[in-house]
Parts: structure tokens; sequence; C-alpha cells
């Protein structure tokens, strides 16, 4: 006999179950009635509370559109128009709050922000105004400056004066594009600069213009002033702006509140409702059970076989889920019929869930293995979707990308997290970007694309091996610094040699011979200057360009790009002293050798610590000191450490020049260096120069001069007229030995004879002199002066020329000199 399928018992049991849904159903048809009204009432109640946060919230995000929209315009009306708008949305919003509320109190504060706001944008705009007008007129007069010094038709020294305006008006038109006040600064220091080195004073052409430049730039209303007040007042805007936003994210904070309010009262009418549908239900579970007990009578066949085996099945299905794959049920029962099926399918079901079991395990191990291989590379990956956001990556690389490890960069645009770490971008090879940092670090990143969308990038730091590849050049120069330096002792052993052989002969030589001899060492000499010559150019040395520096400012000036240039943790300090000190010393170059001892500096600081750089005075002479907290030097290195190449250093980095190089400028500049420090305490470098005004004798300009002539009556008048004015003169008669008295010393002002054994000489002693920076100043003297000289313009006031015979009033008026110097 076929069995009756579990389909034709149940329904014969939920007919009888109808009836009781339709009794149910008309009681909870009556409760839902009366809870309709409840609940038709309390929207009545909280919809004011609701749209009054929303109010709000429109409101703030209103406020939080338009203040940003202010930064971005340039027109005063605009800017006064926007405004008005935000205020009046601030007084809308204070104007709705209840007496004594706090939220007034920050409106008041975003109100007074948007009007400081306000007034910084249309100051800014007429500074911008102003600004633009006179980039305009710069534009147009460097355009003529440009012509002018390009004509042919003009003769060169007033080509050059237009050059010189030409460079002027470049300048001031860079500090009138400039974004920031730092590279306002930058063209401001660059326009003073030119002002000094050019040669404005003897300028043929162009005084009218150059006045009008220096009116355009300089003073109150000057470019320079207006950038500054221009970017000042656009921070300002900025700052009342961040006010303004957090005005609005309290704004937002408090409709919030609003709303949290609203929820409450909605919280305690649910609770009053709850507790009549409780009551309902008590009625309806009286009718159910009086339902049931018909219904259960009619149903107790199919429930009693149906149930039984769903039990089994559901107990088979949670001991399945709790990992027992044991369990097997009968197979003929319920065969044929429903359940039958549902057997098969939880059989069914547990060999598939067998088979999940081991491709569970095999895929643990491989994300296992996976999960080992990404935290054991060295390099940062990360895996991409299709949008470009991060859904995966390693450990290495918030580290390669210098950020905080502890930061949630899931989800983020890996793009973002490279500008967010100051990384540029550069395209390398196919399919590699290069990455940089301001602070000179390096990485590479490499893309490959998945098959389903997205990629994998693999971020290297290659910073490491940057700076190996820097050291690599550094050490290849050094080693052809001495393959010539070999070459050098090579070629001056051939010259002394020469020279020692030809002063032995000469002892027994006949007097013709002895003139060929002499002639013999002349041009060995002449050889070796030479040879000096292409040594200095090997080595690159520049000339030094002294002039009156004002210490404090130099070093004020400079703090920021030294703190720039080291660690976070270093914390640098500068002490100025409270009185003007002037030094004439080349300012570039005591820069460098500042940043110089300020990195050295930071090498041997390990972890936190301290520089200071320090300006005072110690009688006629400025004294520079640069301080560190570091691991300090023992006695045998400080001993060492000025020589060349000498270097104490533990990783073998540093060419061992630095302190060379400094200490060879200091002494070019007439001062000393002394290196105070000991293991554990720390270095101080003291550097101390001539002032440019000390306190020596009346009468007495210089203190080492020297004097080259060939005539003795010459040579006499000029020893008077230099004897009262100079502590120690200095005499030569020839171009070399002059030559080589300047090898040997430096001087505070040499006075050549142009023509010296019938050639000119004086020009070769004047760019000796001052290329190498033996002499402060060179003036050259003779009956019969060219109308110009061979360096067209080269060495400026450091060179001069006089008309014989000179006295000392026009030696001082040429030179523009009446302040003493004194090389100590």
């Amino acid at each position: 006999m076929k069995r009756i399928s579990v389909r034709a018992r149940l329904l014969f049991a939920l007919a009888a179950l109808t009836l009781a849904t339709f009794l149910v159903g008309a009681i909870a048809w009556a409760v839902l009635e009366r809870t309709t009204s409840r609940v038709d009432r309390l929207h009545g109640d909280t919809l004011s509370s609701v749209d009054a946060a929303m109010t709000l919230s429109r409101q703030a995000a209103a406020i939080a559109t338009n203040a940003p929209y202010l930064l971005l315009l340039d027109s005063p009306f605009r800017i006064a128009q926007e405004g008005e708008e935000t205020v009046t949305v601030i007084d809308e919003i204070a104007a709705g709050l209840a007496e004594g509320d706090p939220l007034a109190e920050t409106l008041a504060d975003m109100r007074t922000a948007t009007l400081e706001m306000v007034s910084d944008m249309q100051a800014r705009a007429g500074y911008r105004d102003q600004t633009l007008r006179t980039n305009a007129t710069l534009a147009k007069a460097e355009r003529r400056f440009a012509q002018l010094a390009a004509s042919t038709d003009t003769p060169l020294a007033e080509r050059q004066d237009w050059f010189a305006l030409q460079r002027l008006a470049d300048a001031l038109l860079g500090a009138g594009r400039a974004e920031n006040l730092i590279g306002v600064g930058e063209f401001q220091r660059s326009y003073h600069h030119l002002r000094r080195v050019a040669n404005t004073d003897g300028m043929r052409e162009g005084h009218d213009d150059l006045a009008e430049l220096r009116t355009l730039a300089e003073g109150r209303e000057g470019l320079f002033e207006l950038r500054r007040l221009e970017l000042m007042h656009q921070i300002g805007a900025q700052g009342a702006l961040v006010r303004v936003r957090l005005g609005a994210a309290a704004v937002i904070a408090h409709a919030e509140a609003v709303t949290a309010g609203a929820q409450t009262a909605i919280a305690a009418e649910r609770a009053e409702t709850t507790s009549a549908i409780a009551l309902r239900k008590s009625t309806i579970l009286v009718v159910v059970l009086a339902s049931a007990a018909l219904a259960l009578s009619a149903a107790l066949y199919v429930s009693g076989y149906v149930t039984g085996n769903l039990r089994a099945v559901s107990d088979g299905m949670m001991r399945l889920a709790a990992g027992d794959r044991s369990l097997r049920l009968s197979r003929g029962e319920g065969a044929g019929d429903e359940i039958g099926k549902l057997f098969h399918a939880f059989r069914t079901f547990r060999a598939n869930a067998i088979r999940l079991d081991r491709s569970n395990r095999r895929l643990a191990e491989r994300n296992a293995l996976f999960e080992k291989m990404m935290s054991g590379i060295t390099d940062g990956v990360a895996i991409l979707s299709d949008t470009g956001t991060i859904i995966a990556r390693n450990d290495r690389l918030a580290q390669v990308l210098r950020l905080d490890p502890a930061m949630d960069i899931k989800r983020v645009g890996l793009d973002e997290l490279v500008a967010k770490g100051g990384w540029k971008e550069t395209p390398g090879p196919t399919g590699i970007q290069m990455l940089a940092t301001d602070d000179g670090h390096f990485a590479v990143r490499r893309e490959s694309p998945l098959p389903g969308g997205g990629a994998v990038v693999l971020i290297a730091d290659i910073t490491e091996q940057r700076q190996i590849d820097d050291r690599m050049q550094q050490i290849r120069r050094i080693e052809a610094l001495g393959k010539v330096t070999g070459e050098v002792a090579h070629d001056f052993g051939n010259i002394l040699s020469t020279i020692n052989g030809s002063l032995h002969l000469m002892e027994t030589a006949s007097p013709d011979v002895q003139r060929e001899l002499v002639g013999s060492i002349a041009n060995a000499a002449e050889i070796g200057t030479a040879l000096v010559q292409r040594l200095l150019a090997f080595a690159r040395r520049q000339k030094l360009m002294p002039e009156v520096v004002e210490l404090n400012a130099l070093i004020e000036g400079m703090a920021d790009l030294v703190a720039m240039a080291l660690r976070e943790e270093i914390h640098l300090e500068t002490r100025v002293a409270p009185e003007a000190i002037d030094v004439c010393v080349d300012p570039g170059q005591l820069e460098s050798a500042l940043l110089n001892l300020c990195l050295n500096s930071a090498q041997a600081i390990d972890g936190a610590g301290a520089i200071t750089i320090s300006v005072a005075t110690d009688g006629d002479r400025a004294v520079i000191e640069v301080s560190d907290t570091g691991c300090g030097m023992s006695a045998e290195t400080v001993e060492h450490a000025m020589e060349p190449f000498y270097t104490a250093r533990a990783d073998g980095t540093g060419t061992g020049l630095g302190f060379a190089m400094v200490y060879g400028f200091i002494s070019q500049s007439g001062g000393e260096v002394q290196i105070l420090s000991a293991p554990g305490a720390g270095t101080t470098v003291r550097m101390s120069l001539p002032r440019a005004n000390p306190v020596i004798s009346p009468g007495v300009h210089w203190d080492r001069v020297l004097i080259v002539e060939d005539d003795p009556k010459d040579l006499a008048a000029a020893r008077a007229i230099l004897k009262d004015h100079a502590a120690r003169i200095v005499e030569e008669t020839t171009t070399d030995g002059a030559l080589a008295r300047l090898d040997a010393q430096s001087f505070d002002l040499v006075v050549s004879d142009l023509s010296l054994g019938g050639s000119p000489g004086g020009w070769r002693i004047a760019s000796a002199a001052l290329s190498s920076g033996a002499a402060r100043s060179v003036a050259i003297v003779s009956g019969r002066l060219p109308a110009t000289t061979p360096f067209n313009g080269q060495y400026g006031a450091s060179l001069v020329t006089l008309t014989k015979p000179f006295d000392i009033a026009t030696l001082h008026a040429a030179l523009g000199k009446d302040t003493t110097h004194d090389r100590a």
C-alpha cells in the first residue's frame, strides 16, 4: 500500500488551523488599530524635535561648505557677499537657541571668525591686486631691459648695465609670483645680493629705471612688503576657517544631541505601547491555546511522524555543524516520501561537508604559508582592488612608506598613502615608478595586475642602496684625487730637481751660464705655478668673495634651512649676541661651513639631542660656536680632526674633508678654529674671525700690505704714502716674487705697478691675489692706464686702478674704504 505523503497529512492539519488563525487575526486587528493611534500621536510629538535637528544639520553643512569657498574668491564684493550669507546662517542658528544655551558662545566665536576671515581675505585681495599691477609693470620693464641688453648697437658697458637691471627685475618678478613666505624671502635675498654685487654705482644708463625698481621693491609700499602682508592675511584667513569648521562640528554635535532627545521620547512611548500590547497578547494567548487544542488533535499523527524525523535530521545537522562527521541516519526511514528525500539530502550534505573540511584544511595551510611569506618579505606589499584601495598588505608597507605602523590603512587608496608619506613619483623603466622624498629617501614601486581586477604592488626601499652608490662615487672621486696628487708630486719632484741642480751649478758657473741657469729656475717656477693652478682647478676651489656680514642676521636667516636638514628628534637652538657683530667674510662659504658642522654634529648624536649655534664677541674678534650633545671625540681624534681625509666614523662614512674645509676657509678669512670635545661630553667647534671694525691704533687702515714695484723711486714713494696707514709692509720688485709671496701669505691690500719687467704683470698679480683669496683688495697703478681691465668686472669693487702719482686720499676714495681692517 502506498504511503500517504506528508503533504496530504499536513493539508488536513492546516485546514483545522486556518479557522483558529482567522480568530487570532481578528483580535490582532483590533490591537493594531489601537497601536496605530499611539504611533500617530508619537509622530506628532517628536516631529518638531527631529525637524529642528535636521535644520541645524543643514545649516551646519551650509556653514562648512560656504566658509572654505571664501578662500577661493578674489573679488572683495563676492567675499563680503559670501561672508554675509555665512553670518546670516550663524545668526539664524543663534536665534533658534534657548536662552543660556552653551552653543551660543560657540556661534559667537564662529561669527567672529567668519568676520575675521572676510576681513583678511578682503585685505589679501587688495594686496593681491597691487602685487599683480606691480608684476605687470616689472614684466614690461624686464622685457625692455632684455631688449636693450641684447641690442648689438649698444656699447658693451651699457649692455652690462641693462643686463644687471634685467636680473634685478627677474628677481622681483620671482618674488611677485612666489607662493609662500619662504619663496618670497629667497627672492628678496637674491634681489639684495644682486644689488650688492652688481656694479650699479658705475652704471652709465638706466639710473631712473634702477630708482623705479627700488621704489617698486623696497619700503612699506614695496613688492616684498606687499607679498608679506598678502601671505600673512591668507594665513590668518586659514586660521579663521579652522575655527569656523570647529564651530560647525559643535553645531552638528548639538543637532545629534537634539536627535538623541527625540529618540529618548520615542523609547518612552514605545515602552508604554509595549505594555498595552502585552495585555492584548494575553487575550490572544487564550484564544490561541483553545485553537491549538483543536489543531493538535487533528495534526497529532502528522506531527508525531514529521517532528520525530525532523528532530533526527536537525540533531544530525547540529552535530555536523559542531564538527561531528561520524553520525549516520538510517536509509530505510521514510523511504519514498518527503522525509526519505530529506534523509537523502542529509547524507549528501554530510559527504559535501567532509569534502569541504579537507578543502578548508588545504586552504588554511596555503593561507598560513601566504601570511608567512608576506611577513617575511622585507619590501612593502599591497593588494589593491579595481578602484585602487588597499584590501590586504603586509606590516612592512607602513615602514617603507614612513607612516605610523598603528595607522589603519585598509580600504584607503595607495596613491593617497604615498602622497601622505611625502613621496613624489617619477616614471621609471617599464612597469616601475620611482619614489623619492625631500629628506633623501628613495623607493621603487612595481605593480602587477590581477586576472579578476585590481593589482599587486611591491614597494622596495632603495635609500641604503642609493647611499652606497653615492659613497662609491665619493670613493672614486677620492681615488681620482689620489692619482692626481701622485702625479702632481712627481711633477713637483722634477721641478725641485731642476731648481736644486741649477742652484748647485750656479756656484761654479760663469756669469753667462748663471743667467741661463736663472732662466731655468724661473721656467721651473712658472711650471710649478701653472701646476698649482691646475691642481686648484681639479679641486674646484672657489675664490672667496668677502663682504661685510652681520653675524646675528646670518645665523637667524639660515636657522630654518639647518633645522630642515636635521632629523626631527634633534633640536636646533640659536643664541645671538645683543649687539650687531660685523665681519668681512664670504657669506656663502660661511653658511656652508656652519651647515657642514651641524650635519657633522647630527651624525654624532644617537637618537634625540640638541645642537646650539651661538654668536659672541671676544675683544676685537667675533666668535661663533657650534655645540652638540653627541658622543664627543677622543683627544687623538681632536688632534687629527682637521687633517684632510681623516675620518673617525665607526661606519666608515664621510670623506674626512669636512673639518679640513672649514679650517681652510676660516684660516683663509683670517680666523682661527678650535675643537673642544671629550668622549661622552659632546663637541664644541669654536671659530673666531676679526671684526670689521676692530679697535687698533689710530691711523692704521691695513694690517698687511704688499707693494710690487720695479722702479726704486716709485717703490719709495708708495712706501712713504702707506707707512702711516699699514701695520706691516712687504715689498717685491718682480711678478714671480709677488706671486710666490701671495702663495705663502695673505694680505689686506696689494698695490702693484701695471708694467713689471716690460710686461703687464700687474694683471697676473691681481688675478692670482683675488682668485685665491690671498688679498681682499688690489690697486693697479700706472702712468698710462688702459681704458678697461681684462677681467670685465669679474672682481667688482675689490679691484681698482689708479694713475701715478697717487696719494692716500685717492686710494681710499677708489676703494670706498674709511674703516680699518685687521687680519691678526
